[in-house]
């Protein structure tokens, strides 16, 4: 209640999206990822020996100067970084493409015109983590005020095998932001498309790709629980696609909505069927 008070009071937030929300200068999500209802980053599930990324949006009066830590509780449960995202012009909107590194804690303002940064929270989940519950809380100071945004990730007992170095089909900036993890799936599901390069995270649709690669890594373990065909039919169906062939045959994004793969996790990382 003290944090939403000085969000009312002073103007300043903090916001936590999926990694398939992507948000511009302006403060709004880019038009191609807008969905009716966005998940609401509350209690991620997250599976072990792998990363999860989410992307965090500090909205503070222009000009206003403003820090970012990122604390847990346990402290060090997990490895964290931290990275700026950079816009790039696509048709009228600003869109976040190219990332850069951060040290924690973060100091910076806003440029003249500009209601919004965005930055990439990319969490690593080791092996030997204990599946449960641990805290991880964004906190911003503006003005004079904290305002904390508190996550209570869950870690499941799924666990990621991945050795290899990530490969993936990257998405240009123009694309919807899963258009990598859709890539991903066609190419593993239907066939190989383009070449499947070796990741560099230096643009946040590699994100999208390298997390669509290590869980698609699990859904291959998943496979040794149940299935194949349940495994595939349950990513299928998580995406709006009638069939596998609905998802082969067609060229577009999944009608699902950009945030159609967090379902499909569900599944990989909990066991949840896709409704």
């Amino acid at each position: 209640m003290l944090a939403a008070g000085s969000m009312a009071l002073s103007g300043q937030r903090v916001l936590v999206y999926s990694e398939y929300q992507r948000v511009g200068p302006d403060g709004a999500v880019v038009k191609a990822d807008r969905v009716e209802r966005r998940r609401e980053i509350l209690s991620p599930a997250v599976a072990r020996n792998a990363w999860a990324t989410f992307r965090v949006a500090a909205v503070v009066p222009n000009g206003s100067p403003y820090t970012i830590h990122i604390a847990q509780n346990p402290e060090n449960y997990v490895q964290t970084a931290f990275y700026q995202e950079e816009y790039a012009k696509v048709g009228e909107e600003w869109v976040p493409d190219r990332v850069k590194p951060v040290e924690l804690p973060v100091n910076a303002a806003l440029s003249a015109g500009q209601k919004a940064q965005t930055y990439l929270l990319d969490v690593f989940v080791p092996e030997t983590a204990a599946a449960g519950r641990f805290r991880l809380e964004v906190q911003l100071f503006a003005e004079g005020q904290w305002v904390i945004y508190p996550l209570e990730v869950r870690v499941q007992s799924a666990a990621a095998k991945v050795k290899e170095a990530a490969r993936g089909p990257l998405a240009p900036v123009e694309a919807r932001a899963d258009a990598g993890v859709t890539a991903a799936l066609r190419a593993r599901l239907c066939g190989p498309g383009g070449a499947a390069e070796p990741l560099k995270l230096d643009r946040a649709g590699a994100f999208v790709a390298r997390n669509a690669w290590q869980d698609l890594k699990l859904a291959r373990a998943k496979q040794m629980e149940s299935t194949p065909e349940m495994v595939e039919w349950q990513m299928i169906k998580a995406g709006g696609w009638a069939s596998k062939a609905a998802l082969c045959e067609s060229k577009g994004d999944a009608p699902a909505g950009a945030e159609w793969w967090l379902r499909a996790r569900g599944y990989l990382y909990q066991g949840l069927a896709v409704k």
